[in-house]
């Protein structure tokens, strides 16, 4: 405000300034107040979504836990609950380890079919890569008992983190001593072994151990 000589014009000034620019100061101002109010509505429906997700999946796992500890027990409970996961909240973690977990049930009950079923959702709905990778490494096994090499092989093609590297070349050998493919599975299982160095498990060794030297 130097340029100006008297006080009377430096106020002079300053009211004209304000007169073109107040009102777009004051519709900032608003616009500012208004998003910061909208950030935060969000964030906290957004908490509240991930927190009745989570109520669900607890009540899910305590079915799922009462039926493992009880093979012959019956309770759609769970089912119903994981359907409500995928349809309304697929957007959390929630809706793929719940099905995760129906998967490991009905697998456990010989329903190998069931348990394809709810691991082909976790894949579908996983929000979360490591998820997605742990569902489908146990895909490729249910397919793999299920006898549908083309599948599984797929999925074993597919890009993943290094550290699941171990895990893919036993289920490759698996799939080669299925189909007869000697020498590939040999291949493989010692890839799974030499990757997996002194934490490599008995079950793993012995299986390279039945296809000979």
């Amino acid at each position: 405000m130097n340029e100006y000589e008297t006080e009377e014009q430096q106020v002079a000034a300053l009211k004209n300034w304000w007169k073109e620019n107040g009102t777009s100061i004051v519709v900032g101002l608003v616009v500012g107040v208004a998003a910061l109010f909208g950030w935060r509505g969000y964030v906290e429906q957004n908490n509240a979504h991930l927190v009745q997700a989570s109520d669900l999946y607890m009540q899910a796992m305590q079915s799922v836990a009462l039926q493992t500890i009880d093979k012959e027990m019956i309770d759609d409970k769970a089912v119903d609950i994981n359907n409500t996961l995928i349809n309304e909240y697929n957007d959390t973690p929630y809706a793929a380890l719940s099905s995760l977990a129906l998967a490991k049930l009905e697998y456990e009950k010989d329903n190998a079919d069931a348990a394809a079923a709810q691991l082909e959702l976790a894949v579908k709905h996983a929000s979360d890569d490591m998820i997605k990778q742990v569902a489908n490494l146990r895909l490729a096994r249910v397919y793999i008992d299920q006898k549908k090499y083309t599948e599984a092989t797929a999925i074993l093609e597919m890009a993943h983190d290094a550290a699941y590297d171990a895990q893919f070349e036993e289920l490759k050998g698996d799939i080669y001593s299925a189909k007869g493919e000697v020498a590939e599975a040999r291949s493989a299982y010692d890839k799974a072994i030499t990757l997996q160095g002194l934490t490599a498990s008995k079950w793993l060794k012995l299986k390279r151990q039945n296809l000979g030297a």
